[in-house]
């Protein structure tokens, strides 16, 4: 059954319509794993914090946006936002 969080609606896997190949699958899975290998490859002092903008901000314009950006402004006051 359909369940909606924050303003989006979430259908269970049995509910879709159109599910996709086995082909498909294979090729988002792989493109993935590609993603990680080269993620991982990354040394840490050349990593970087992804923004906000990869995260958080969904909530926005939904009904826990305030809680949100008090939760973020607590994050810039202890140093762990770097938007």
């Amino acid at each position: 059954m359909a369940k909606e969080i924050d303003g989006k609606i979430f259908e269970d896997p049995e509910e879709n319509t159109d599910p996709l190949s086995e082909e498909e699958k294979a090729r988002i899975l792989a493109a993935a794993a590609e993603f990680n290998r080269i993620r991982d490859a990354i040394p840490p002092e050349r990593q970087r914090h992804l923004p906000e903008k990869f995260g958080g901000e969904d909530r926005l314009g939904t009904p826990k946006e305030a809680e949100y950006l008090t939760q973020l402004e607590e994050r810039k006051k202890r140093g762990e936002y770097w938007g």
